[in-house]
C-alpha cells in the first residue's frame, strides 16, 4: 500500500514536472511570423486562423500571423525581419528577390498549375471586350504593387500608348480583391482587375454572383503568387517550415485547409520564372 502511494505521488510529481517543462518550452519556443496582405478575402479569415493552428500543432514553433495593409508593408516587414515568411504577390516576390531580401519557400499548385491571371471583370450586361474599352470609365485596382490588381493592367495600357494618369475617368484603389468585386456589383465602378484565383474562390463562395459578373479579358498568365522566407532566416528554420507546407496535402486537416483555400498542394520551387513580372515592373518604372 505504501509502495502504491509512493508510485502515485511519484507519478503526480512526474506529471507536474512534465507540464512545467511543456509550459516552459512553449514560452521559449521560437516565434515564426507568417504575413499575409489584406487583399485576401476578409471572409477567409477563419481559414487563415485554422492554418495558423495547423502550423502550430505540427511544429515546435510558435506561429504568429500578421496581416499587412499593403504589399509595401509586407516588403518592409520582410526587410526589417518583422516577418519570417509571407504569402506574397508575384510582383512582391520579384521586388524582394531583386534586393536579395527573400527566397522562394513553397509554390502553391492550383488546378494542377502554377500560373494565374489578371481578370478584368464587369457586369454581365455590359459590352466591354477588353481592358482598353474602359478608357474614360471608372475603374478599380487593388494594391499599387499587385500584379493582377494593378501592374498587369497598367502595363497593357502603357504598351498601347496611353498614360495611366489620364486613361481612366477615375481610378480607385480598394486594397481588397473582394471589395473590388463588390464595387463592380454595386455599380460603384465600371470594371476592376482581379486575381483570377481570388475571383474563382469568390464565385465559389457566392455562386449567385455568376449571373451578375463576367470576365471581359484575361491578362497573363503569370507565375503564381508564392510563399517566401526572408533571406536571413536560418536554413534549419527554412527547411522545417518548408516541410510543413509540403506535407499539408498528406494530412486530413491540412487537406481540408487546402481545399478551403482552393489549393491542391504546395511544391518545392523548381524552374519557376518571374521574368514577365520583371519586364512589366521595368516599363512601369521607366514611365514614371
Amino acid at each position: 500500500m505504501k509502495n502504491d502511494k509512493k508510485l502515485s505521488i511519484g507519478g503526480k510529481i512526474f506529471t507536474s514536472l512534465f507540464l512545467i517543462l511543456m509550459i516552459f518550452s512553449s514560452l521559449h519556443a521560437k516565434t515564426i511570423t507568417f504575413s499575409f496582405t489584406s487583399t485576401t478575402l476578409k471572409e477567409d479569415l477563419k481559414i487563415y486562423l485554422q492554418w495558423q493552428k495547423y502550423l502550430n500543432d505540427n511544429s515546435k514553433f510558435k506561429i504568429n500571423i500578421k496581416f499587412a495593409r499593403t504589399y509595401a508593408e509586407v516588403i518592409s516587414n520582410i526587410n526589417d525581419a518583422k516577418s519570417d515568411i509571407a504569402y506574397v504577390c508575384s510582383s512582391t516576390y520579384t521586388l524582394l528577390s531583386d534586393k536579395k531580401s527573400a527566397r522562394l519557400l513553397a509554390i502553391p499548385i492550383i488546378k494542377g498549375d502554377d500560373q494565374y491571371y489578371s481578370d478584368i471583370i464587369a457586369l454581365k450586361n455590359t459590352k466591354y471586350k477588353s481592358l482598353l474599352d474602359f478608357k474614360d470609365k471608372i475603374f478599380a485596382f487593388t494594391d499599387p504593387d499587385s500584379t493582377s490588381g494593378s501592374i498587369a493592367p497598367t502595363y497593357k495600357i502603357l504598351k498601347n500608348g496611353y498614360e495611366i494618369s489620364n486613361f481612366f475617368q477615375r481610378l480607385i484603389y480598394t486594397y481588397d480583391h473582394g471589395e473590388s468585386i463588390k464595387a463592380v456589383i454595386d455599380g460603384f465602378v465600371d470594371g476592376a482587375s482581379i486575381d483570377s484565383l481570388v475571383f474563382t474562390q469568390y464565385i465559389k463562395k457566392h455562386p449567385e454572383d455568376t449571373k451578375k459578373l463576367r470576365v471581359v479579358e484575361k491578362l497573363g498568365p503569370y507565375t503564381i503568387s508564392p510563399i517566401v522566407a526572408r533571406s536571413n532566416l536560418s536554413q534549419k528554420e527554412f527547411l522545417t517550415m518548408q516541410k510543413l507546407f509540403l506535407n499539408m496535402d498528406k494530412t486530413k486537416i491540412g487537406k481540408e485547409i487546402l481545399k478551403r483555400l482552393s489549393i491542391d498542394k504546395f511544391e518545392k520551387p523548381k524552374n519557376q520564372t518571374y521574368d514577365k513580372i520583371y519586364v512589366m515592373l521595368k516599363l512601369l518604372k521607366e514611365s514614371k
